[in-house]
């Protein structure tokens, strides 16, 4: 029972978010493989049973023809006035079922499909870090543990209003349900109030690919194990069923602000079922067969080549120009030598398009087994444009020295249309131009450099570390703007 912006008391008899009436179910006409069981003590007719019972994907199993489908259902913790026994309790429409006894692994498996009814009971709410045409998201701390998350708080007459936005929102939380993998976000669990909906989530502080590339310089290693990444989490999602539909900058993230092996799957608005794709690509085609060479929609193996291509070169293509011949694309990218690992790369990611991606064979599991991911690779942290030039000359020439097979070289200023981009250029010749020259640097003052960035030294830095001679300074500014 909660009470309601006018003080009146609601009790929450369904979801927002459930569409069924049903609280008890027939057995499911499908395979169910358990795994929970344990034998608790049940309410029965107010008594209490000793009863096995058995849980397996999103059902649980209370007699041989007697199921519930705990998605969506209320889940609160409940205590026993007789035994003291703690014990959880599902409900919905006003039925229920409690369950009391070592409850601990049970709650752990059902609160991830379950409503629960007071988040700032388990949550303290620590600031708001983004929103959303119909939300907004806040940084919470757990007061037990304090593991931080996000939470996305929806206003639920908004949703109610808009029947397409709340039939969306159920369609994610039921596909990020399935989700167990590191490089996807997880769904951790769903509050619910009179007036508001909570969806807990991953936190994720690092930022995206698009803000990366301005500040960071990525060596070859480091885009390869961001390429296999992005590629692991879309396979789970095939494994699924769905295919992402949005692999952009944007939609890379990292839950951690220095960890690169922190990447993560971001923006599911788009995100598709193989099967629904299927149909509705056989009925296109088969209305307009001139959407065959359509490049109007992309797959997302054609969406990661082209973030590899823009990594790799700086050079950006759009869906509209993507080549159709290997050939094409590198005589576009004018590669003078290529490992044959990356050309085979470029060949799986950019030559497959929207209709060949749905197939069993064009899978982002068949493109990890090509031979360049199979070297040793191991996930770095960002190399920070604030670093020292003298750290980056020492980079660049640690880089020359390795291996052949993962060398690519690419003349970036004969390709089209970026001789005058001079903000985009992964040259470091570019951007040396606008950097301050260690030799203006007094003797007094050398960079250390073994000196780590700020972000990365737990140590207070001297204060004179980067500071210049004021007497030296003045001189030079006045000489520059006479």
């Amino acid at each position: 029972m909660i009470k309601s912006q006018i003080n009146k008391a609601i009790i929450l008899s369904q979801s927002i978010l459930d569409d069924s009436p049903e609280f008890w179910i027939q057995r499911p006409q499908i395979l169910i493989q358990f795994q929970l069981s344990d034998e608790l003590s049940i309410v029965n007719r107010n008594r209490l049973i000793q009863k096995t019972i058995y849980f397996g994907g999103y059902y649980l199993k209370y007699g041989d023809d007697k199921f519930l489908d705990v998605r969506n259902l209320f889940l609160e913790i409940v205590y026993h006035p007789r035994t003291s026994q703690t014990g959880f309790r599902l409900s919905k429409n006003g039925e229920k079922l409690d369950a009391y006894g070592d409850i601990q692994n049970w709650v752990e498996v059902l609160r991830k499909y379950t409503i629960q009814k007071n988040l700032q009971q388990k949550y303290k709410i620590i600031k708001k870090i983004g929103e959303g045409s119909q939300f907004q998201v806040f940084k919470i701390r757990d007061k037990l543990t304090g593991q931080q998350n996000a939470v996305k708080i929806y206003d639920k007459l908004k949703l109610l209003n808009s029947p397409y936005l709340l039939d969306l929102l159920k369609k994610q939380i039921g596909m990020k349900r399935q989700f167990d993998h590191k490089n996807l976000i997880r769904l951790q669990e769903v509050y619910e109030s009179a007036n508001h909906l909570y969806v807990v989530e991953e936190l994720v502080e690092g930022g995206t690919l698009e803000s990366k590339i301005s500040s960071t310089t990525f060596n070859q290693q480091q885009i390869i194990l961001i390429i296999k990444q992005t590629l692991n989490g879309l396979q789970e999602m095939h494994k699924k069923g769905f295919i992402h539909g949005d692999v952009t900058l944007k939609a890379i993230g990292f839950k951690s602000e220095q960890d690169l092996d922190s990447l993560c799957l971001l923006h599911y608005s788009k995100v598709m079922s193989i099967n629904a794709a299927r149909n509705s690509t056989k009925k296109m085609l088969s209305q307009r067969p001139s959407l065959k060479n359509d490049k109007a929609h992309t797959s997302d193996l054609q969406q990661l080549g082209i973030i590899l291509i823009r990594l790799l070169t700086g050079y950006q293509f759009n869906q509209f120009n993507l080549p159709s011949q290997m050939d094409d694309i590198k005589s576009i990218l004018n590669f003078q030598q290529t490992s044959k690992e990356l050309e085979v790369l470029l060949q799986q990611l950019l030559l497959i398009d929207f209709e060949l991606q749905l197939s069993d064979t064009n899978t982002p599991l068949e493109v990890l087994k090509n031979d360049i991911f199979k070297k040793q690779i191991e996930p770095q942290n960002f190399i920070l444009k604030y670093q020292n030039l003298n750290d980056k000359r020492r980079q660049s020439e640690q880089s020359n020295s390795d291996d052949e097979s993962m060398e690519i070289r690419s003349r970036v200023n004969t390709l089209p249309n970026i001789q005058d981009r001079n903000s985009e250029s992964r040259s470091l010749s570019n951007r040396v131009k606008n950097m301050v020259s260690p030799l203006k640097i007094s003797k007094f003052n050398k960079i250390d450099s073994s000196q780590k960035p700020p972000s990365q030294n737990s140590q207070r830095r001297p204060s004179n570390l980067y500071q210049l001679p004021r007497m030296n300074l003045m001189p030079m500014i006045k000489q520059k703007v006479w």
